[in-house]
């Protein structure tokens, strides 16, 4: 297993936070009024039409691979790496998700994104829901697909010269879920993304700390002096296939935390090999393909990356 960097004093992601989601209804959204979920539909439909696709095809000019397979039913745990102080990677996976599929993925957000009115406005009709237990045990039941990011606020705001590392996934409770609401994880990939808002320092500023909720305030070469123009950096996503552990275990194994760990583990180096490979093939930051390229197995970087623990299950389930 690669290795994982973790900081000394680091918390888990806000998924392993409690919430006072009641059992069976709607997400907990404070941007929310009315009591329901905040999804709207005709708006994604209208942003996909307009802004999200000048920023997709034009802009940062992403080149998709795997999205053959996202299952067109059931529950779902869509899992990646976020590195943008932005979540425009999200937003992009729900463009190229819902485009494909039809499908809209809930990907669990940072409370600090609803303290801003416009913006918690947006990112609730987007479909995103307060990153909690109780909220992606929500999304699970109704059978929808969940995105998140295990590595939560940590991966977003590491200077850009550890962007490329792996970051502590917490702890790992989002395997817990998967498992014990038969979901399979379907890994995800997004190189370039980093580049639009370098971080290159990040400064551990109290007062902004408390007022942001972010762990610190970010110096990029847009921010905070300048305006907060995202760089046109050239994206690489890939999609690869459904790691479904929920065949191998019962939703009981969701309580062996040894388990739970190293499964895990296997999904950060399916995610670490993936971005590791995309990143060393690109050319450029601002151009280039790495998809068509002759030398590039396309095949094998969509499909996951079985370790020995995997293999070993694999071998023990055709005995």
């Amino acid at each position: 297993m690669s290795e994982v960097h973790m900081s000394e004093g680091e918390t888990p992601p806000a998924v392993d936070k409690p919430s006072e989601a009641t059992s069976g209804g709607p997400p907990i959204n404070p941007a929310v009024k009315d009591g329901g979920d905040g999804l709207d539909r005709p708006f994604i439909a209208k942003a996909g039409k307009t802004v999200f696709r000048f920023l997709h095809d034009f802009y940062w000019r992403v080149e998709v691979r795997g999205l053959e397979h996202i299952p067109r039913q059931g529950p779902v745990m869509l899992t990646g790496l976020h590195r943008n102080i932005v979540p425009f990677d999200a937003m992009m996976v729900l463009h190229e998700v819902a485009g494909a599929s039809g499908r809209v993925p809930r990907f669990l957000i940072h409370p600090a994104l609803l303290k801003v009115g416009s913006i918690g406005s947006v990112i609730t009709k987007l479909g995103g829901v307060v990153a909690c237990r109780e909220n992606a045990s929500w999304v699970l039941e109704q059978d929808k697909i969940l995105g998140m990011f295990p590595e939560g606020a940590r991966g977003a705001f590491v200077p850009y010269r550890q962007t490329y590392q792996l970051h502590s996934f917490g702890r790992h409770d989002y395997i817990a879920l998967a498992l014990r609401h038969r979901a399979p994880i379907l890994p995800f990939v997004t190189v370039g993304s980093a580049e639009t808002y370098p971080v290159w320092k990040l400064l551990p500023w109290k007062w902004w700390q408390q007022f942001s909720g972010w762990p610190g305030l970010p110096i990029t070469p847009t921010f905070p002096f300048l305006p907060p123009v995202p760089l046109p950096s050239k994206w690489h996503t890939v999609f690869m296939e459904p790691m479904h552990f929920e065949r191998q275990y019962p939703p009981e194994a969701a309580g062996d935390r040894k388990l739970v760990r190293r499964l895990s583990e296997q999904v950060q180096e399916v995610l670490l090999t993936a971005m590791l490979e995309i990143k060393n093939r690109r050319k450029s930051i601002f151009w280039g393909n790495v998809f068509d390229r002759d030398d590039l197995d396309q095949e094998a970087l969509t499909s996951r990356r079985a370790g020995p623990e995997h293999a070993s299950s694999s071998q023990e389930e055709g005995a």
